[in-house]
């Protein structure tokens, strides 16, 4: 389950882009594949006394898309859990168990570190990736163009990151949708989003009538 945060930028998708990449370069990141100006992947390591000093590696993205709203984008960053470091944390919590039992006994101890097992499942799917991302938000936030941010715990990513992110409409009415068609017609006119893209939501939107 990523971490994820939605911000809106008062930018183009362009300009969003470069914002975004110097803001995540400013926190820290290692900069990984780019593609201007709809996403960039990066990661980020944590060591410190949470990862007994082993380096913890979370994989991430932003996305940038054209907003509905003409001269705005929205910008979305996730952070996936440190998955790799499952088999550390399982590895510590067995040892634990099979020679901490040994020597403290076997009931207080088990319930010791089941529970600081828990405290690290929760950190690498919860906690890790919300600091980073929070991280993260003090430098995208350096700018008034920018609103938004809160990190939130996600079940999956695809409803984040599949085609047209940044264009989903809230409404469902023949009339409603027919409006979202002609606006999304002006969007592609402006430049704002391609042919394709158009097509695809148009589509989309037509088989909710």
């Amino acid at each position: 389950m990523p971490a994820s945060a939605l911000y809106t930028v008062a930018m183009s998708p362009a300009d969003a882009f470069d914002y975004t990449r110097e803001a995540l370069r400013d926190s820290g990141v290692t900069l990984g594949l780019q593609t201007p100006p709809a996403q960039i992947e990066f990661s980020l390591t944590r060591k410190d006394l949470e990862t007994g000093s082993i380096e913890a590696v979370m994989p991430g993205r932003a996305v940038i898309a054209p907003s509905l709203e003409p001269g705005k984008s929205n910008v979305t960053i996730a952070v996936d859990p440190a998955t790799q470091f499952i088999v550390y944390a399982v590895a510590l919590g067995l040892a634990a168990l099979l020679f901490g039992g040994f020597f403290f006994g076997g009931g207080l101890w088990f319930l010791l570190v089941i529970g600081a097992e828990g405290y690290l499942f929760w950190s690498i799917f919860s906690k890790w990736p919300s600091d980073a991302l929070n991280a993260i938000r003090a430098r995208m936030q350096a700018s008034s163009a920018v609103s938004g941010g809160t990190p939130v715990i996600q079940p999956a990513v695809a409803p984040i990151f599949g085609p047209n992110a940044g264009l989903q409409p809230a409404k469902t009415g023949a009339a409603e949708i027919a409006e979202e068609i002609r606006h999304l017609a002006e969007l592609r006119d402006q430049g704002h989003i391609t042919q394709a893209e158009f097509d695809a939501k148009k589509t989309e939107l037509l088989k909710r009538i």
